[in-house]
């Protein structure tokens, strides 16, 4: 049980410090999911964070010099 309650914290951390909006799920019905599950969204988040940066690097790429 230890390693899920790491997990959904580790979740909830990523949720605090990114605005997920594709993520609505209430913060207390995670304990609810599996550990598959957990590990599967985390993933997503991660994942979503990658494309994110992706994304401002190339909005930031439009204003170099050449």
């Amino acid at each position: 049980m230890e390693e899920k309650e790491k997990l959904i914290e580790e979740i909830k951390e990523l949720w605090n410090s990114n605005d997920l909006p594709e993520f609505e799920i209430a913060p207390e019905l995670l304990e609810y999911l599996t550990l598959k599950e957990l590990q599967e969204l985390k993933a997503k988040i991660l994942q979503s964070q990658k494309i994110l940066s992706e994304e401002q690097k190339e909005w930031l790429f439009q204003f170099r010099k050449y």
